[in-house]
């Protein structure tokens, strides 16, 4: 590579608030497109047949992640690296994902039809597995997008997808549908997602692509189908318990609340995956660290907002969204919502580590939390139901930032934390506290409110704004 090509591959994998901004508009595209969706859903079918369909969706989601969804971060890293390659890796892996799906999906049919599921189960998973073909043209090439810095394209994706979840809920509505017609448009929307993938993949493919023997792609990707599938095991395997062990009741009332849990990602996953390319072509240098560091404690100034709003305004909202049917779900999501600030901590050295070449010891520590979570949930569930697989999936995110303290510590030696930190979560205790203590008072909400109102004043006076600019500064961090 000549020095003018290098140059010019340097400024164009330099990080700007574009991308940034374009990745959490996807993410809020996808899952507040998603959530109109779950919410009709919720509405048509009640708690009980919504706990199915979570059951149905998290065993669809287990399915997806053991065929290869991990791989998209690997292609992006690879594509941030050389186009060719990504685009090789990303059509040999579109063909390696649909032969890996189907025996697992026959196996996982099996093993619910041993565990005495109804019939109506096993043919909605096997219906509903019928979505991982289309995703895993669409996951594929978005995977290559988001290395080469296409993210307007990779919105695009996301926009269909959900704007085909929300044609379908429409549908639903008008035509009083059940579940079946809701596994149908879970299908032709990750269909129609699919579609725009392949178009943009011919728009944007090299002209050479490099492309790796059978044996290479499956040792190279192994690492990341395998830590993928145990973080999605222990992130899901609470709905299918809970149906199990308390009832499709009880997972109805959790999924609704981990559904809202799920889109705090948005913020987190836009501001980190903007950064990947950089972070892997410097390999985690001593720049890379601390413009990792500033991103890790903008994320935590967000998490403690978002838990100190929801615990607020999580039951009225809940209330005029769903109904009075679903309240318990007001307070699942009060417990679960305090995972938010484990897992910033940790999408933030998760993707250290990636950019690191690191990637080997998500292994272990995705095993680890997997066990945690499975005998936490076996032994609380029957007695705490819901409450239970709350409270152990933020103990489940605690266990996970012990293991990445440690390996990253092994990787770049001392691990800083961000700067104003203890200041912070003084200041947030301290509001927290006023608000819950304003139900006393007779007006928790005007109390709330206020105390939201100080804390956002709080984080702008302490540099909020410049550590969000500092993040994507072209010059270098201090």
């Amino acid at each position: 590579m000549t020095a003018q090509n290098e140059a010019a591959n340097v400024a164009r994998i330099r990080p700007r608030i574009s991308h940034a901004a374009l990745l959490m508009v996807a993410q809020v595209a996808k899952w507040s497109l998603r959530v109109v969706f779950v919410l009709v859903v919720a509405r048509a079918l009640g708690p009980e047949r919504l706990g199915i369909y979570a059951l149905l969706y998290a065993l669809v989601e287990f399915l997806a992640v053991a065929s290869g969804a991990g791989y998209s971060d690997y292609l992006t890293r690879e594509a941030a690296k050389d186009a060719s390659s990504g685009w090789g890796l990303a059509f040999q892996l579109m063909a390696l994902r649909v032969a890996i799906a189907v025996p697992i999906a026959a196996i996982e049919i099996g093993i619910l039809s041993l565990m005495r599921y109804p019939h109506a189960v096993l043919a909605g998973t096997a219906w509903m597995a019928l979505a991982v073909v289309p995703r895993s043209i669409s996951e594929a090439v978005q995977g290559v997008l988001r290395g080469i810095h296409e993210y307007a394209s990779f919105l695009a994706i996301e926009l269909i997808l959900g704007g085909s979840l929300v044609a379908g809920a429409v549908v639903l509505l008008v035509r009083h549908g059940g579940l079946s017609l809701v596994i149908a448009v879970e299908v032709l929307a990750a269909a129609a997602a699919a579609l725009a993938g392949l178009w943009l993949s011919l728009k944007y493919r090299t002209r050479e692509r490099v492309w790796v023997s059978v044996s290479q792609l499956v040792k190279k990707g192994a690492v990341f189908n395998l830590y993928s599938l145990a973080a999605s095991l222990y992130d899901r395997f609470d709905v299918v318990l809970l149906s199990k062990l308390a009832g499709n009741y009880a997972a109805g009332i959790y999924s609704v609340a981990y559904r809202a849990l799920s889109m705090t990602q948005i913020i987190g996953y836009g501001v980190l995956y903007s950064l990947l390319p950089t972070l892997s072509q410097g390999a985690m240098g001593q720049i890379e660290q601390r413009r990792l560091e500033k991103a890790t404690g903008l994320l935590l100034r967000v998490a403690f907002f978002v838990v100190l709003a929801t615990m607020i305004f999580a039951g009225p909202i809940v209330a005029i969204v769903l109904g009075p049917q679903y309240a318990e779900s007001a307070g699942a999501l009060k417990i679960l919502i305090w995972a938010v600030v484990f897992r910033y901590l940790n999408y933030a050295l998760n993707v250290g580590l990636l950019a690191g070449g690191r990637e080997r010891v998500f292994v272990s520590t995705s095993l680890i939390c997997l066990a945690v979570n499975l005998i936490g949930n076996l032994v609380f569930i029957p007695m705490y139901s819901w409450r239970a697989a709350a409270a152990v999936t933020i103990a489940t995110e605690m266990a996970l930032l012990v293991q990445n303290l440690y390996w990253m510590r092994r990787a770049v030696g001392r691990v800083r934390p961000p700067s104003g930190l203890l200041s912070m979560s003084l200041v947030f205790a301290s509001l927290l506290a006023l608000a819950m203590a304003g139900g006393y008072f007779g007006a928790p909400f005007v109390v709330g409110t206020g105390c939201i109102a100080l804390f956002a004043v709080y984080l702008y006076q302490s540099g909020i704004r410049s550590d969000f600019f500092a993040v994507w500064s072209e010059e270098r961090v201090r």
